[in-house]
């Protein structure tokens, strides 16, 4: 479902319906509706809803007309009711409901037509809406359905108890709570005595929303007078702070928890309440417990936050506060925060403060605002005191988690705008309370730089209304007085650091010279603000000495703002002391003319009967003071008789002519709002649009320089395009180059593996040889032993066969020559494989010097190949760059 489809739709239903109440306009109307509830429902993002856009404005102006119409059907009336009730859920939207449409009053209108049937659902949910739009809102008073309503609330307090007392006790605490004109009107009440006794007896109940809102009502009704000092005397006093506490910390729910804390918070603008609670005992134990309490929801930790900023205010438990925060148990294990501070939900009390001040305002709202409060107040304590040797201030997580804050936000819409503009003010007011210490201000000091500065006083330049138009004369925006303190506050972190920070002081002298702070300078002095006053004379005495500083132009800024607050001075009073076309004036003059003129006398005798004449010339008499003697007292009896009835008449006729205008007037101020409403919605429009083109022209104005820039890249890359052209030839030449030595690297490394394979031959052969020579030399070894067997032999036959001799020398002989023979062919194999085993050597050193060489040419060219590939593709890049 499309939101701005469905409001869109609301509205065109809603204006069927008052042109035409048909079943179908009713039903169409009914089905907008729905569908807006489920669009609108808890946890649902009402973002598209702004209250300060027409379309939102038009479809709560149309639902209004919806609960002011006492015909409409109950079944629309109820669904109407579910809507509000949906959107008073969210802040924004119940200010604008409660103040521009008075929604207030309609809805305790509408109550009245519905008091017959108290228990239906339609009136506790129409209760339970005004409790929402009542809360923490003021009421005027007097006036007559203010006065039924307390009527209608008194009540059903008094009576029996049913669904509706904790709404009506709820409803009247919020009307009394600051309303001193309501709690006068309760306290002349003839049964306030009952009321006070009921009051009292619901003390004691069991419903914890009842007890808060009784506590409430006693509190702003009677804190100050006799009965209060009786409910909160001394020895009531501490069982009513055990009390709340045990609320506080097991409240039933969150509404019922924030209820309890806004009652402390009221009950400690006492006196007497001040003194109570800072001797109370068991105050640290209860506090204890509280501070647990920020782990949880936005919502309780807000609550929370403000009751502790409550008790910082207060006299003697600031330092309470601040040694229950410092003083836990994770704070003497420093490392013990790392690992948790990135986990979702902290548990330590002060790593959960320093968490939810760093979260950011638009899921978290006033959270965030409230911590960094609190640890200014803490810090301030710390400092004052003289406690950061006692206690552990932990400043390097507090200083990085402020610096993260000072950035500039981003575009959004105004309300947000201001909530981060006052989120980075509350972060740079901790900086400077601890810039305070001199250790605590060398660690801001090491944490911000100059760019931190300078980026935000440059975007409160650029986009805040004062800073764009110089010495103009009034907020346009809701956010531009909060920038206004940004700057401020910039200026005086950058003036405490300024002599620890590189460039800081420079920085700082010039942007005081800058025409551009003029304005701010200007609306600072001349506003109702103490501490802005203040600061902006601090730093206008640091820039008065300065040479350019511009004094006449913030003399004339100045002099702008009188002249604006004088002449709206001027005009209030004119238009309190004579107000053009008053009632008064108009009224008195109808009465001249109808009774006191000759002009009119002479109108009504002429078309009068005749005891009309009488009639009027009888109070002419008597106005003239002439005697009546003449005159029968029934005639003067008659004749006032008369006078008075036609009075009454008229008297009733204007009381109808009253109620008509009291309704046009209503009509007219929601006119009125919508048409301002729509006027800002323009003139934010037509900001906006001027603020785009500025940004236009600048980014055109870069887009042209950087056009520039590329063009005289283009020419620079066209001139680098011709050497890498010519340094690519080269290339490819070197290329072919080593190609042709890769082909001669590659037939060397045949011819290797050929000599290889020679060699293993060579080395095959010389294995065999040796082999051979082995053989032979067993068989010499044999061959000698047979030898000297045979000589034996021969000896011993010699004698015997001396015939034979000469036969056996030939033999001898022949067998000498034989081992002569052989060991010749030994002596020459031996000779031949030394041969060999030299050739192989040599071949070897050879072809491993060679190999070496190779590899070595192979690596140069490999290194020139890969420079190569990276010019040619650095070439790639580059042509595609300029082809894109």
């Amino acid at each position: 479902m499309d939101p701005t489809s469905c409001m869109k739709g609301l509205v065109m239903a809603g204006s069927q319906f008052r042109n035409n109440r048909s079943d179908a306009n009713i039903l169409q109307l009914q089905r907008q509706i729905e569908l807006m509830i489920s669009l609108t429902m808890k946890g649902r993002s009402v973002k598209f809803f702004n209250p300060q856009q027409i379309l939102p404005m038009e479809c709560l102006s149309c639902l209004c007309d919806v609960i002011e119409d006492h015909h409409t059907p109950a079944a629309l009336s109820h669904k109407t009711i579910v809507l509000l009730n949906n959107l008073a859920s969210y802040p924004d939207i119940r200010d604008a409901m409660h103040t521009t449409f008075n929604f207030t009053s309609s809805l305790a209108i509408f109550l009245q037509y519905h008091t017959q049937s108290p228990g239906e659902p339609l009136v506790l949910q129409t209760l339970q809406l005004l409790q929402k739009l009542t809360y923490k809102s003021k009421v005027s008073y007097p006036n007559s359905y203010m006065e039924e309503l307390i009527r209608f609330l008194i009540s059903h307090v008094l009576a029996h108890e049913s669904d509706l007392t904790a709404l009506c006790l709820g409803l009247l605490a919020n009307l009394c709570k600051n309303n001193l004109s309501i709690q006068a009107h309760v306290k002349a009440l003839e049964n306030v005595k009952s009321i006070y006794r009921t009051l009292i007896a619901y003390v004691s109940h069991s419903n914890q929303s009842i007890v808060v809102y009784s506590f409430s009502i006693l509190s702003n009704l009677c804190l100050n007078e006799e009965i209060g000092e009786k409910v909160f005397n001394a020895k009531n006093i501490y069982q009513t702070f055990q009390l709340i506490f045990n609320i506080i910390v097991n409240g039933d729910s969150s509404h019922v928890r924030g209820f309890t804390c806004d009652l402390f918070i009221g009950l400690l603008k006492s006196p007497k309440i001040q003194q109570s609670v800072v001797i109370y005992e068991h105050f640290e134990a209860c506090l204890m417990q509280v501070l647990h309490l920020i782990t949880m929801d936005t919502e309780s930790a807000t609550k929370i936050f403000e009751l502790l900023l409550s008790f910082c205010s207060v006299n003697g438990l600031r330092c309470t506060v601040c040694r229950a925060l410092l003083n836990t148990p994770s704070l003497q294990d420093p490392d013990r925060y790392q690992p948790q501070i990135h986990q979702r939900q902290i548990t330590e009390p002060f790593f959960a403060l320093v968490h939810w001040a760093g979260q950011s305002v638009e899921t978290h709202d006033q959270a965030p605002l409230f911590a960094l409060d609190l640890l200014k107040e803490i810090f301030e304590e710390v400092i004052d005191s003289g406690l950061s040797a006692q206690l552990s201030p932990r400043t390097d997580v507090v200083v990085p988690m402020a610096v993260e804050q000072l950035t500039p936000p981003c575009d959004t819409d105004g309300s947000v705008l201001k909530l981060k503009c006052l989120k980075t003010v509350k972060a740079l007011d901790v900086l400077l309370v601890l810039c305070n210490d001199e250790a605590m201000k060398l660690q801001v000091a090491e944490a911000v730089d100059t760019k931190v500065c300078s980026t935000l006083l440059e975007h409160q330049y650029q986009h805040n209304r004062l800073g764009m138009t110089t010495g103009h004369c009034g907020i346009e925006e809701d956010w531009s007085e909060a920038g206004v303190d940004l700057v401020l506050h910039t200026l005086e972190l950058m003036s405490r650091i300024k002599t620890y920070v590189a460039n800081m002081d420079m920085m700082f002298y010039e942007t005081l010279q800058d025409q551009r702070l003029v304005a701010f300078l200007a609306f600072s002095l001349t506003n109702d603000t103490r501490a802005r006053v203040q600061l902006a004379l601090r730093l206008l005495n640091q820039a008065l000495p300065l040479p350019e500083f511009p004094a006449i132009m913030l003399g004339d800024s100045i002099a702008a703002y009188n002249a604006k607050q004088a002449t709206e001075r001027k005009v209030l009073n004119i238009g309190s002391t004579e107000p053009p076309g008053s009632p008064g004036k108009l009224h008195s003059g109808k009465a001249s003319v109808n009774y006191n003129g000759t002009d009119g006398g002479k109108a009504r005798g002429k078309g009068s009967p005749q005891r009309e004449g009488s009639v009027d010339t009888l109070i002419d008499r008597m106005n003239s003071g002439l005697e009546i003697k003449d005159v029968k007292a029934s005639e003067i009896m008659d004749l006032y008789e008369h006078k008075l009835a036609s009075l009454a008449t008229k008297e009733s006729h204007l009381q109808d002519l009253l109620e008509a205008k009291q309704l046009a007037l209503a009509q007219a101020d929601r006119l009125i709002a919508q048409y301002k409403s729509r006027r800002a919605q323009s003139e934010a429009e037509a900001r906006k649009l001027a603020s785009m083109l500025q940004e236009s022209e600048r980014r055109s104005e870069s887009y042209r320089d950087q056009i520039n820039e590329l063009r005289l890249d283009k020419e620079r890359q066209a001139e680098d395009m011709e050497q890498l052209v010519g340094q690519n030839s080269k290339l490819q030449a070197i290329a072919e180059e080593y190609e042709q030595l890769q082909a001669a690297y590659a037939e060397q490394i045949q011819r290797v593996e050929a000599l290889q394979r020679s060699v293993n031959a060579h080395m095959d052969e010389q294995k065999s040889l040796r082999e051979m020579n082995e053989m032979l030399r067993r068989h010499n070894e044999s061959l000698k032993n047979q030898i000297e067997d045979e000589k034996k032999r021969l000896t011993k036959q010699l004698k015997d066969k001396e015939v034979k001799l000469t036969e056996e020398k030939d033999k001898v002989r022949t067998l000498e020559h034989e081992k002569e023979d052989l060991e010749t062919a030994v002596d020459k194999y031996r000779n031949e494989l030394t041969k060999l085993e030299q050739v192989k050597k040599e071949t070897v050193k050879k072809y491993e010097a060679s190999i070496a060489e190779k590899d070595a040419l192979i690596k140069t060219q490999k290194a020139e190949l890969d420079k190569n590939a990276q010019i040619v593709a650095m070439i790639h890049n580059i042509s595609a760059g300029v082809k894109s």
